[in-house]
């Protein structure tokens, strides 16, 4: 048995753990060329899915061995875009990053609570100001809705739930959990906007869910509402949201993804009053991040060799025979 491990975009620490323990199983590549000629005799593949492209669908088309693919990343808008053989199973990382993207969506829920936005403002121009405090607040009594109650949904709610938030959970089921006061299935989601103090983003992009927060559903929103996006950009109609920022159909909003990436300079969210973005940075947790991408590839490299059933398994749609 072979797998590459194509490198391109792929920390070297990362590399290293899936090499050390491929048990010299393990071909890296880190251009097309390479890649190229190390699927010929390749059974599995492993890149990051931002890295996966036409030419690289392409290679996986003709590789005669190839029947894994393994993702290093949690989301795959690049393979469903591209497309790979039906034959092949495709498996994502799927968990690896859920505690970071969870503790970052509630900081940057808590810095909307807590005005810090608005004290980097007074900060940068040495202005000593507390007119903003009156206007701070707490999640105790708040009532969080959960967009994809997920393993990241999940988590944002185990961290939120001592705060004495009260969790409105959105799922394509609705079916009850534990870590939630209430379930809903994706068709209440509307419904659900006027009552929430605070909207979390964590489901997957389709055509389901593209722009299902914009103009009409922020105007549903409390005007004391927060949004929070660490799912997809387009989740949300951008020009909308700034709309409704600058306005003040909504209090403010915090988004680690954007549509496009990077946000062109000139887009009217950088100059939205109440809104904190960083730039597509949640999954990063320093070396504890790097074991748990590279674990989500081994832990699915070791089932491989032995035969045993793939986990985090993705079910890709219009896939070529």
């Amino acid at each position: 048995m072979q797998v590459t491990l194509y490198s391109a975009g792929v920390r070297p620490e990362v590399t290293a753990h899936i090499v050390n323990a491929g048990q010299g199983q393990i071909e890296c590549a880190s251009d097309l060329s390479q890649l190229e000629d190390a699927l010929v005799n390749s059974d599995g593949l492993i890149l990051q899915d931002f890295a996966y492209s036409a030419d690289i669908a392409a290679l996986a088309a003709r590789a005669p061995r190839l029947k894994w693919i393994q993702l290093l990343t949690s989301g795959y808008d690049r393979i469903k875009v591209f497309g790979a053989p039906a034959y092949v199973r495709v498996t994502n990382a799927r968990g690896a990053f859920t505690p970071s993207v969870a503790i970052h969506a509630v900081a940057m829920y808590l810095a909307l609570l807590r005005g810090i936005p608005q004290a980097l403002r007074q900060q940068a121009t040495a202005s000593w100001q507390r007119d903003y405090a009156s206007a701070l607040t707490i999640p105790e009594g708040a009532r969080i809705l959960i967009v994809g109650f997920g393993s990241i949904g999940q988590e944002i709610a185990r961290l939120l739930r001592p705060m004495g938030a009260l969790i409105a959970g959105v799922s394509r089921s609705g079916g009850a959990h534990a870590l939630a006061d209430e379930m809903h299935n994706a068709d209440q989601f509307r419904s659900l906007l006027p009552n929430a103090d605070a909207i979390f983003l964590a489901m997957p992009l389709d055509e389901q869910t593209r722009h299902c927060l914009g103009a009409a559903e922020f105007s549903m929103c409390k005007r004391s509402a927060l949004i929070i996006n660490v799912g997809r950009g387009a989740l949300t109609d951008q020009i909308a949201l700034a709309s409704a920022l600058e306005t003040g159909i909504i209090a403010g909003a915090a988004t680690d993804v954007t549509d496009p990436e990077p946000l062109p300079a000139d887009h009217p969210l950088w100059r939205a009053p109440n809104f904190l973005l960083s730039p597509h940075v949640s999954g990063a947790a320093g070396e504890t991040g790097f074991r748990n991408q590279a674990q989500a590839a081994i832990a699915n490299l070791e089932r491989f060799r032995n035969g045993q059933p793939l986990e985090n398994i993705i079910v890709l749609k219009d896939r070529t025979s």
